[in-house]
């Protein structure tokens, strides 16, 4: 690398890391609570081995429970003393840059796959830009400042260096051939990598699909110095098979797939339909990144209930269609467009199509967009290499173009770097999403809460109120099905108005919906929030109605511990009898014998009452069940600390 590219190169890394410093003490958001401050098991001072271990294993995110990234946000905990959001956000843009010097060194043999005879000095730009290019994309300030999404971070790196792995290898298998050893090593290498990046998320596991596109589209076949048919045959059959196999999926167990979407308001069919729309916004937003349009929620994008409900579902599904015909019939002419719809399509594969995930969420693009990068680099490149004026405006793309993202970047992250404006800013942005009025409505009412420390005047104390009021109501007009809604605007009118003439009864609202409502994770988090609020005297509510609306939530869902734990907080909270929360705590125990937060609470239990005995036998059926001893530290607490066991109440 000659001296001005490896100066370009380290001035691009201190500008990322310059421009993402200012958001470093920014707000810990939603998972990061229960994932990294609210976790028992990471609060760790790294002396005993074995806590090590279970702080690995704490994530309750995804069947794999995400060890390596936990693994790092442990190293962080001991590193910093504590849950530190500094070093955690400071460590997530160190991991942003590595990734970015990773996709630099992958993109400089697939440029050259492309053009052979090209210069070595014409290589190094377009890497160089399409690492820049993704680097200081401001569509990504939400990954790498949600400081949990370091387990997107992650599973992107290894991702991008077994891609580079694999590169190297098939590099020299196209020029040499490889012998059955070597083939082996690489295999072995690229499990390890896989391995590594689907326990940081597990979308990770998406790498040998990425292989396929990365073989399909740059090597076509080629191995010991010639073109091989059935080789190029062979790739783009099994890439093909893997497009085919969501749609397979969904023909041959529909029933399997629709039903691990009864905790959504939205069926299988709807999100497939929605997702072909999303992902046209996910490209616009990457291609003209318009950050007015960016956020942290987005409910406000419509759901689509047909392909004419609204009409753009057909709109998008005919456009994706029409793409991939096009860039496949352009294949040998432009193969980096069709690398980039597939690497894009592909990285999408998992989060995108038939789970039952959330419908939009920014950081999805955080791997997929690397295709598109490199995409977008050769086309702002492309008047460099042509004699004429046209070479002079390839120079002001080349460096405008970064610039622009600079700018855009540094915007995004003074927004990011406090928790209030971040979340003014999407509820100004997103006016008709429900989920940013409630982002910016306990924003507000959390400054109310702190104006005697913040030193706010009573009329900035009592603005932040009335504000947190306005939007809780916004929120609500957007979306009347929302429980936090409704629990909220009880919650403040109960505490700050409760003789109002005219007053609305919130909770009579909420007690019909819970009819029909089908429970969000928000929800969740509200009821618990009511729950809270009424034991601790500040929302007025018969005892009567909320046993009423409990027994609604459990006649819908018999097996919900979430139900049976509100209902045993709310009960405790109350002064119950030892036997009416025994009665509980038997019924959830019975649903799932191992549960450990209701064999904390059994164990306290036990122990309130003097039943040493008992708190034994808790502990032992607790460690019946705990096979991997995740909460052994959290058990000898109790028998040594009193009420250490609050860390982990239901």
């Amino acid at each position: 690398m000659s001296r001005t590219h490896l100066f370009c190169a380290a001035l691009l890394l201190a500008l990322v890391f310059v421009a993402y410093s200012p958001g470093f003490d920014g707000p810990l958001l939603f998972d990061d609570y229960s994932a990294l401050r609210a976790n028992p098991l990471l609060q760790i001072d790294g002396t005993v081995f074995d806590e090590w271990r279970t702080a690995a294993l704490s994530s309750r995110s995804g069947p794999l429970r995400r060890p390596v990234a936990m693994f790092s946000f442990a190293l962080n905990t001991v590193a910093a003393g504590g849950v530190s959001v500094f070093w955690i956000k400071l460590v997530n843009t160190l991991i942003h840059l590595a990734t970015g010097a990773l996709l630099y060194l992958l993109a400089l043999p697939l440029f050259a796959r492309l053009d052979p005879g090209a210069d070595a000095n014409k290589v190094r730009w377009l890497a160089l830009l399409t690492a820049a290019i993704w680097l200081l994309h401001p569509l990504h300030v939400s990954t790498v400042l949600y400081a949990v999404q370091r387990m997107a971070q992650l599973a992107a790196l290894f991702t991008v260096l077994g891609l580079l792995v694999y590169v190297r290898y098939r590099q020299r298998w196209a020029r040499c051939g490889a012998s059955l050893p070597e083939v082996l090593a690489a295999a072995l290498w690229l499990l390890l990598l896989t391995a590594g990046a689907a326990y940081s998320k597990e979308n990770g596991a998406l790498l040998p699909g990425l292989i396929l596109v990365v073989e399909v589209c740059f090597f076509r076949g080629a191995w010991a110095g010639r073109q091989v048919a059935a080789l190029q045959r062979a790739g783009a059959a099994l890439l093909a098979l893997s497009g085919l196999a969501l749609l397979l999926c969904m023909v041959a167990a529909p029933d399997f797939l629709s039903d691990r979407f009864h905790g959504r308001e939205f069926t299988l069919h709807e999100r497939v339909l929605t997702q072909a729309r999303i992902l046209w916004h996910y490209l616009w937003w990457l291609v003209l990144p318009d950050i007015s349009a960016m956020g942290f929620q987005h409910d406000d994008i419509e759901l689509s209930r047909g392909l004419l409900q609204p009409v753009s579902t057909l709109a998008a599904v005919v456009a994706w269609g029409a793409a991939l015909a096009v860039a496949i019939a352009l294949r040998r002419r432009y193969p980096l467009l069709l690398f980039a719809l597939l690497f894009y399509l592909m990285g999408h594969s998992m989060e995108s199509s038939v789970l039952p995930l959330e419908l939009v969420y920014e950081h999805r693009n955080y791997l997929p967009s690397m295709g598109l990068c490199m995409l977008l680099a050769s086309l702002l490149l492309a008047p460099l290499w042509r004699d004429g004026p046209r070479r002079y405006r390839g120079w002001l793309l080349a460096a405008g173009v970064p610039l622009l993202l600079s700018v855009l970047l540094l915007i995004r992250v003074d927004t990011w770097s406090d928790g209030l404006r971040l979340a003014g800013v999407n509820a100004s942005n997103h006016p008709d999403s429900s989920r940013s009025s409630y982002f910016y409505a306990n924003a507000l009412l959390q400054r109310y809460r702190d104006s005697a420390d913040a030193g706010l005047s009573r009329q900035e104390a009592a603005d932040a109120l009335l504000g947190a009021r306005y939007y809780f109501e916004k929120m609500y007009d957007a979306n009347p099905r929302d429980v936090a809604a409704l629990v909220m605007l009880h919650s403040l009118d109960a505490q700050f108005a409760p003789n109002a003439p005219d007053a609305r009864d919130w909770l009579a609202e909420l007690e019909a919906l819970l009819e029909t409502r089908v429970l969000q994770a928000s929800d969740i988090n509200a009821m618990a929030a009511l729950i809270d609020c009424v034991n601790a005297g500040g929302c007025a509510a018969d005892r009567e109605r909320i046993l009423a609306m409990l027994d609604t939530l459990e006649r819908r869902y018999p097996r919900n511990l979430q139900v049976l734990g509100w209902r045993y907080t709310y009960l405790l909270g109350q002064g119950a009898a030892p036997g009416q929360l025994d009665a509980i705590l038997d019924r959830a125990l019975a649903i799932n014998p191992g549960q450990p937060e209701f064999l904390l609470r059994l164990i306290e239990q036990r122990g309130a009452v003097g039943d040493v005995g008992g708190m034994y036998a808790a502990a032992g059926q607790w460690l019946l069940h705990d096979t991997r001893r995740l909460r052994l530290g959290q058990i000898k607490a109790l028998f040594s600390v009193p009420g250490a066991a609050q860390e982990g109440k239901p």
